[in-house]
């Protein structure tokens, strides 16, 4: 990224004082305790915030020491952190994920969070209000949403959709230095905003992910394809063969996985372990821990042998453990 000053018009802080930043800060963002660590003597900050109705761009840089960040609030928005040079190590429950050049970290409502910032560490924080972000979600699925929309924390800006969406902030951040831009828009929702949540819902992995991909495909999804989800949808968690959904459908089990592969994008199999982890995780979100069932069983139930390679492919899918789901509820 780019030394120059980022955000000049829009400063609202510059000082040699942590404790002003942390005030700064958590005035446009959730409240937190800031504890400098290996300092190397005074320390620089600087914040600026530039609103954009739905979408708020947060740039925080300081230098001369680490910083640990424990949010003392709960996140109620969704906060993409983009780093603008340097590291930022963040800790989502039983995840850490490392911000830099190549990855961005992306924080959902409710998560618990903990951060260690680099001694010299710019920041873009890339805010966007919960009910913008649900509201045009629903216009994608064209039905209400009822569960929460929790993002994959790490975002891979190496990926060609991640990269595009990341290339649009950089992107806002000439328009509004420029000052004359569409950035400057004040009819209605900025085009900033709205393009930035619809592309993130796109670009970046979350809970309704599935459902956004089965919306746009489903028109076009030949009879055999059409039948064997059903057959899922209706039983994930009874015996579902690729020889059991072939016949079931009407064609060979070859010719199943081709229609899969050309109008679903993942193998029969996949859609069945992604269908049975989303039913496992809306039973471990309404269960009650401690006399609800307990995670093997809502593995069982939903067609696991294996609880270990349950929890391991629903961390890979959900970004957190099917513990912690329970949790948190």
């Amino acid at each position: 990224m780019t030394t120059a000053p980022v955000l000049e018009r829009f400063s609202v802080l510059h000082a040699s004082d942590v404790d002003a930043f942390r005030a700064s800060v958590s005035k446009v963002l959730t409240p937190h305790r800031l504890t400098p660590h290996r300092s190397q003597g005074v320390v620089t900050t600087d914040v600026a915030v530039a609103p954009l109705g739905s979408v708020s761009l947060i740039y925080g840089q300081h230098r001369g020491a680490e910083l640990d960040v424990a949010l003392t609030e709960q996140v109620d928005y969704y906060d993409v952190n983009l780093s603008w040079g340097g590291r930022n190590r963040i800790s989502v429950g039983d995840e850490e994920i490392e911000v830099d050049e190549r990855t961005a970290g992306i924080l959902s409502p409710s998560m618990p969070v903990t951060m260690r910032l680099s001694a010299e560490y710019r920041q873009l924080h890339v805010r966007i209000e919960r009910p913008a972000m649900e509201q045009r979600l629903e216009e994608l699925l064209g039905r209400p949403v009822t569960a929460p929309l929790v993002f994959r924390p790490a975002m891979d800006l190496r990926t060609p959709a991640a990269a595009s969406w990341a290339r649009a902030v950089a992107l806002l951040v000439d328009d509004l230095g420029s000052g004359d831009g569409m950035a400057g828009w004040t009819l209605g929702e900025n085009p900033w905003s709205a393009f930035l949540v619809h592309g993130l819902l796109l670009a970046q992995p979350h809970t309704y992910s599935d459902q956004l991909m089965d919306r746009r495909a489903g028109a076009h999804r030949p009879a055999p394809v059409k039948r064997a989800m059903e057959l899922i949808d209706a039983d994930p968690g009874s015996d579902l063969s690729l020889e059991r959904l072939a016949r079931y459908a009407g064609v060979s089990p070859r010719s199943l996985q081709r229609h899969f592969h050309d109008h679903v994008g993942i193998s029969p199999r996949e859609y069945v372990q992604r269908t049975r982890l989303a039913r496992a995780r809306d039973d471990l979100s309404a269960a009650s821990p401690g006399t609800g069932p307990t995670v093997a069983e809502v593995a069982f139930r939903w067609g696991f042998s294996h609880v270990p390679r349950f929890a391991a492919a629903y961390r890979r899918r959900f970004g957190e453990s099917p513990s912690a789901t329970l949790r948190a509820r």
